[in-house]
């Protein structure tokens, strides 16, 4: 299977930002380590590729940004998150939902319902950004696309794009966000949008063989110049830890400690590793908050 990779370029005269991703082992990874449901693969598929390309607008190395969901839909919610050097990880609070209706299991939005998008930027355990909008849709794109219109002023197309198949395997999956700067040339910005609206099902053309730069030059900027400036590889990567768990569980004090006479086995959120620590193992980090 071809890499995963993120590319940011520039089109028309530097006139629009662009930022593409091809994702689909990113994933089949997140798939696979939860046992997602197709409706969960579709959400966490789409935020993903959309966590990915906010990354490029980390600065600062150890930095990461940070997509949440929460609604009041079946779904509960969904968190990405991303670092500089793009290794991403998520979760959704119901990985194996699952309707009988068997239509139902592939309308994102109709499982999220009403609720927000907040996108953070942390340096180091640092918050450093934060702003969240209303969902308009459930569907991803369009609540990113609202959310760069209410938060940064900037009119933003956002296709994201995932194809999955009976056997539970990703056959495709990415996304690109087009940018208009404000010195833009108009007529060009609505040949965009018009050829925007001819494209193809983003994970139907890349099922059929053709990358992101493939789909971008033949159908969004079809008779327009755009360039590659940058690309750059992401993968699924869990940074979790045995020493990044008793920190955490230092932090719930002697007598909470205490209640676990037996051990404890915590399960890691984003790639769901379970960490054993025994009756010792607690004991000697009730020693540690003793000294």
């Amino acid at each position: 299977m071809n890499k995963d990779y993120l590319i940011r370029g520039t089109a028309h005269h530097n006139n629009f930002r662009i930022f593409a991703v091809q994702s689909t082992n990113c994933v089949q990874t997140v798939r696979d380590l939860h046992d997602l449901s197709p409706l969960a693969t579709l959400l966490l598929g789409r935020m993903i590729s959309a966590a990915a390309m906010l990354s490029w607008d980390l600065k600062d190395e150890g930095s990461e940004v940070t997509m949440r969901i929460d609604c009041e839909g079946d779904i509960k919610g969904a968190i990405v998150i991303c670092t500089q050097d793009g290794r991403l990880r998520g979760y959704t609070k119901k990985p194996q939902l699952f309707y009988n209706n068997r239509e139902d299991n592939f309308k994102v939005g109709k499982a999220i319902g009403k609720g927000t998008l907040t996108i953070s930027r942390d340096l180091k355990g640092i918050r450093s950004y934060l702003s969240t909008t209303e969902l308009i849709s459930g569907e991803i794109a369009e609540d990113l696309a609202y959310y760069f219109q209410q938060s940064e002023q900037i009119p933003t197309a956002v296709n994201l794009g995932v194809l999955i198949d009976k056997t539970a395997k990703v056959r495709a999956a990415g996304g690109f966000i087009i940018q208009q700067l404000p010195f833009a040339d108009e007529k060009t910005a609505d040949i965009i949008n018009e050829n925007l609206n001819l494209t193809p099902n983003l994970s139907d053309l890349m099922d059929m063989g053709l990358s992101i730069p493939d789909v971008l030059s033949r159908f969004v900027f079809k008779g327009i110049q755009w360039q590659i400036n940058e690309e750059k590889d992401i993968a699924y990567h869990c940074n979790c830890s045995s020493e990044l768990f008793s920190k955490a569980l230092l932090l719930l004090g002697k007598e909470e400690l205490q209640t676990m006479k037996e051990g404890i086995k915590p399960v890691c959120l984003y790639c769901n590793k379970v960490y054993d620590f025994t009756a010792e193992d607690i004991q000697q980090l009730i020693k540690q908050l003793q000294e």
